[in-house]
This record gives structure tokens, sequence and C-alpha cells, in this order.
């Protein structure tokens, strides 16, 4: 799949001694998350990534010519503590997460545009306490939604709680057992 880098981008990563950093962006329930690898923080698209030193372990990321759908694992270590309670107290599943690489110049500063090597959904957050915090976010892909089975049923029950004041299937219980003279 061809991607679209902007030129001091593509002259960033062919360059001989390749500097870089992960960055990812959660928006939580609470609010969006934003963390990077470095110790500093980092101005990314406007937004201010807050340094954590290290992001752990991303897992090797997949891309196939099939259409379906790939997931991502990353490891959050070091976490501060007060961010350890924003995980632990928000509904996370199903929110959006994307994952960047920052390409870096000599003074640890962005010389491009980050790269989006994955953008999909929050699956799983499992959170280890000791030492230090470490979170592990398993995420999927928007297309993991087409494997899911749309259960829907044509009732007034079923209508209703998607649309509260329809009434456009309040007689089709009624009608199932209906004896119709059909011709007469």
């Amino acid at each position: 799949m061809r991607r679209g880098l902007t030129t001091a981008a593509s002259n960033a990563v062919q360059a001989e001694i390749v500097s870089r950093t992960m960055a990812v962006r959660l928006n939580l329930d609470g609010g969006i998350v934003r963390w990077n690898g470095t110790p500093q923080t980092l101005t990314l698209d406007g937004e201010a990534y807050l340094g954590i030193g290290t992001l752990g372990s991303i897992a090797a990321i997949e891309e196939g010519a099939e259409l379906r759908s790939y997931g991502l694992t990353v490891q959050l270590s070091a976490i501060p503590r007060d961010m350890v309670s924003v995980a632990l107290n928000q509904d996370y599943q199903g929110r959006d997460a994307i994952v960047w690489e920052v390409p870096l110049g000599s003074d640890d500063q962005p010389v491009a545009d980050p790269i989006v090597v994955f953008r999909g959904r929050i699956d799983q957050m499992d959170i280890m306490l000791g030492q230090t915090a470490m979170v592990t976010l398993k995420l999927e892909n928007r297309l993991a939604d087409w494997e899911r089975p749309r259960v829907r049923r044509y009732t007034n029950e079923d209508q209703t709680a998607r649309y509260p004041t329809d009434r456009g299937f309040e007689f089709v219980s009624t009608t199932t057992e209906k004896q119709l003279n059909w011709g007469r």
C-alpha cells in the first residue's frame, strides 16, 4: 500500500543515521492522552505529547493484500502514577487510538511530519502495577467491525431502543398470527 510521505519525512527516514521515537494518542472517555518515547514533551501537529522516557514495546505492524483486520499490541512502560489512575477509571473499549513514528533530528526534536503507522480502536487494556506501571494495549483495526454480527429484530422493542419516539413497528406483533383472506 502506498503511503503519502512529505518530502521532509521521506528524507528523514532515508538518512544514513535515523533517530526516531514513537508517539501514541488515545482518545479516552475523560479526554485525549498523548505520550511519546522521549524524555521531553514533543509538539506534533500542534498537540503536546508528554515524554515518558520509554514507550516500552510495539509489536510488529502487519499489513497484507487481503481485506481483513490486523491488530497491534503496544506496551507502555514507566507510566506516571497519576496517568495510571486515568487509565483505571476510563471507559476505553472502542475508543480511537493512533500510533505515530516520529523522525528526530540531532537535537531530539521532530524534523518532519509524524508518520501514522497504525490507526484503530482500543480493544483491551491490561495494567500491571509494580515499581513502575506498565499498560499493555491491544488495538484493533476498524475492519474488525465487519466481522461482528449485526443482530437486529424488526420488533417494536428493538426499534424504540434505537429511536424512542418512532412508533412504526408498534402493531407488527399483532399481525404475526393474523389470518388474511386473499382474493375474495
